[in-house]
């Protein structure tokens, strides 16, 4: 999906390769360092960054001696690339100033908390989780998301990205979309084995598009997956388990499947 810069003059996108739009369409975000200094930049978006901190991200103890005209030197062409107003300098430290449209990570979370507030209209809801899942478009910070400090953020992010695909999928059973959903359930739960609640929705999927066998056959599966760690299901599988045995109405135990948040 291309993203469309509209009012803002440039959008910095991290949920992937970290890259750059403008209204003059894609641009190069520069080098190695000139790419990490933005991603550095992005982590303390709308915060002062001290040049100190910035230099350890950069080149921990191997910093040149000539790291603060090298630092400026890179901010210089940022600021050429997204505007003299994006990066502030002042007390030894830079600043990122973005609004959320600038910055799909804040974009994103933005959206997630407006589906989160109407989770009761799986309509609406449904169409905004699909619209921030549509952001990403690989790891977050790209080369740099197994890296200090970028690690801690891009689990965050990644975290929130499942969840996010957990409730759109649970807008999509809602809605009676049961067959639809089957298949990227169970790539969720291969790639989530201990993940319960995505268990949960694949067995009322199955069930909920006449599947009752394989239903069944996915909880054992995943009485094997918790065996083999020690563990045992939730009550609410165990009661969703019991009614698509005996056939009664498995939404009416959803409330209770220990959804997140």
């Amino acid at each position: 999906m291309t993203e469309v810069v509209a009012v803002s003059s440039f959008l910095i996108r991290v949920l992937g390769p970290l890259d750059v739009f403008t209204s003059d369409g894609p641009k190069h975000a520069g080098g190695h360092h000139q790419k990490k200094l933005l991603a550095a930049l992005v982590l303390g978006a709308n915060h002062a960054v001290t040049i100190d901190h910035l230099a350890e991200i950069l080149w921990g103890e191997e910093a040149p001696p000539s790291r603060d005209n090298t630092l400026q030197s890179y901010v210089y062409r940022l600021r050429h690339l997204i505007g003299p107003d994006a990066i502030l300098s002042k007390d030894h430290s830079y600043e990122l100033v973005v609004e959320p449209d600038q910055l799909d990570a804040l974009r994103f979370e933005r959206l997630v908390n407006q589906a989160e507030s109407i989770r009761d209209d799986p309509d609406r809801s449904g169409l905004l989780w699909r619209e921030a899942l549509s952001m990403w478009r690989g790891d977050p910070f790209g080369e740099f998301g197994d890296e200090d400090p970028f690690r801690l953020e891009s689990l965050r992010l990644v975290e929130l990205r499942l969840l996010a695909m957990e409730r759109r999928l649970e807008c999509d059973i809602a809605m009676d979309r049961h067959e639809m959903v089957v298949g990227a359930l169970e790539g969720l739960v291969e790639e989530n084995p201990y993940n319960e609640k995505l268990w949960y929705l694949l067995i009322e999927a199955l069930a909920g598009s006449g599947r009752r066998v394989d239903s069944l056959r996915a909880f054992d599966r995943l009485l094997e997956v918790l065996a083999e760690v020690g563990l045992e299901p939730s009550p609410a599988l165990k009661d969703l388990e019991e009614l698509v045995i005996t056939g009664g109405d498995i939404h009416s135990n959803r409330g209770s499947a220990g959804q997140r948040g």
